[in-house]
């Protein structure tokens, strides 16, 4: 006891010693490794600004707090009026909407434009767009999804009827009075065919994803109606873009002739999607012993929805249609733990809003020439646009047997066009096809029949609901 405590003596002793020591060196180098770098530093740094620097570089904006700043501003003024939207009885993606094209030169860049351009500056602008075709992409992917769920649905005839009518008839109506209006309204890129189709193309369209949302608020989504006009709309909706595929390589391909290699190239590739890459995918995904984890299989989505879309864009026709091609490719019934139709949804949905941006900062509506032949114009298409869908799809549901009042709820249904034109719309300007003017005109009746196809369906049952005496 008595040698240990001498030792232990010993090593406190040594210790106390070499704490003076120790303190020392750690000094020692702080000074030689942290104090004389620090000097070092700012001696450079005194002595280079000193020096006269280039007038630009103070002046240069920091480009990621710039594209920083107007994603806080899109989503917030997006979620801001999709919320007041909702509280008017409008679904939340026309508010989303609204806001976006008031963030653009309609209002706050002719009200504001010091504002506007702080908001919105070019280096924020470019990130934007990436944003925006990123979220077209995803939302083309669901739109593909969505109708391969409604094709499977069994609709039988009557839901065919009423598809094709839905679809036919618009497009009809619509090549009709393009033909008059193409000289005056066609694209630097476009002619009097490509002008009639894109213009057919644009009318038949309904907006699957605000359809869906309207018959949820209205709480018509499991009603045969619902039903109806969900199957209409997604079998509407997936002919009019292999339709607007058509007839944008008929305006990119020249003529016939250079028309028809460009057009097997797409074909080719339409099959490899739907043939056995659908199989493939059904099969591997399918699995239920070996299936592959779920972060593989979001690898798996976004990596061929990248490609297809790649390989479209490619072939000169457009990204979305890829998309849309790998969305019906995709399997639509996974089990619910590698499903990514829900995960790539919501993204689309966070997205969606710098696309309505882009939307925005292209057309601009105060500048819209409100003649008489402006107006006239305006006033034809709206007509023929809606006369054409609630019409002719009442008369087709009627020829199904419904009553009347589910057959022209029905057709008021089918009048929204909302997201998916506007998407539609967004491609052909792109594509030079139609002229600032008619895309102005065409964004107005995108927009008026969307806002009227949910209070009209209010107001049709209102009014067909017998009085509370005639009902006893």
């Amino acid at each position: 006891m008595t040698q240990r405590a001498v030792r232990t003596a010993t090593s406190r002793s040594s210790t106390s010693e070499g704490r003076p020591a120790q303190g020392r060196r750690r000094a020692l180098g702080y000074g030689l490794l942290v104090v004389l770098p620090l000097l070092g530093s700012a001696v450079i740094l005194v002595s280079h600004g000193s020096r006269p620097s280039h007038a630009g570089n103070a002046t240069t904006p920091d480009h990621a707090a710039a594209l920083f700043f107007a994603v806080a501003v899109v989503v917030a003024a997006a979620r801001t009026a999709g919320l007041l939207a909702a509280r008017l009885g409008q679904p939340q993606v026309v508010g989303e909407l609204v806001a976006g094209i008031a963030l653009g030169p309609t209002a706050l860049e002719r009200l504001a434009p010091g504002a506007w351009a702080w908001l919105f500056p070019e280096s924020a602008l470019a990130g934007i767009g990436a944003l925006a075709q990123l979220g077209l992409v995803l939302f083309m992917f669901g739109v593909g999804q969505e109708v391969v769920r409604s094709s499977r649905d069994r609709m039988g005839g009557d839901g065919s009827l009423i598809a094709l009518t839905s679809f036919v008839l618009p497009f009809a109506a619509g090549t009709a009075v393009a033909l008059p209006l193409a000289r005056h309204f066609t694209g630097s890129a476009g002619d009097s065919l490509t002008f009639a189709l894109f213009l057919g193309c644009a009318l038949s369209i309904t907006a699957f994803p605000v359809l869906a949302r309207i018959l949820t608020d209205l709480d018509l989504l499991h009603a045969r109606t619902g039903q109806l006009s969900l199957f209409a709309a997604a079998v509407g909706d997936g002919l009019g873009w292999l339709l607007l595929a058509a007839t944008l390589l008929l305006a990119r391909g020249g003529d016939l002739a250079s028309l028809w290699p460009k057009l097997l190239l797409a074909l080719v590739t339409a099959v490899v999607l739907l043939g056995p890459v659908r199989i493939g995918l059904a099969r591997y995904l399918g699995r239920g012993d070996r299936r592959p984890g779920a972060a593989f299989v979001l690898m798996i989505a976004v990596a061929g929805l990248a490609l297809s879309s790649g390989v479209t864009s490619l072939l000169g026709i457009h990204q979305l249609i890829g998309a849309f091609l790998f969305g019906l490719a995709w399997p639509p019934q996974l089990p619910r733990e590698v499903s990514v139709t829900p995960s790539l949804g919501a993204m689309a949905h966070l997205l969606l809003p710098f696309f309505f941006l882009g939307f925005g900062l292209s057309v601009d509506l105060g500048a819209l020439p409100f003649t008489p032949q402006t107006v006239a114009v305006a006033g034809l298409l709206l007509a023929v646009a809606s006369l054409t869908k609630i019409c002719g799809v009442a008369l087709a549901a009627r020829f199904c047997g419904m009553d009347r009042t589910e057959a022209t709820t029905l057709g008021l249904l089918m009048n929204s066009r909302g997201l998916t034109e506007l998407v539609v719309l967004g491609v052909g300007h792109e594509a030079r096809l139609i002229d600032e003017e008619m895309f102005a005109i065409l964004t107005l009746v995108a927009l008026v029949t969307t806002l009227m196809t949910g209070p009209g369906v209010r107001l049709f049952g209102a009014l067909r609901k017998p009085a509370p005496e005639m009902a006893r």
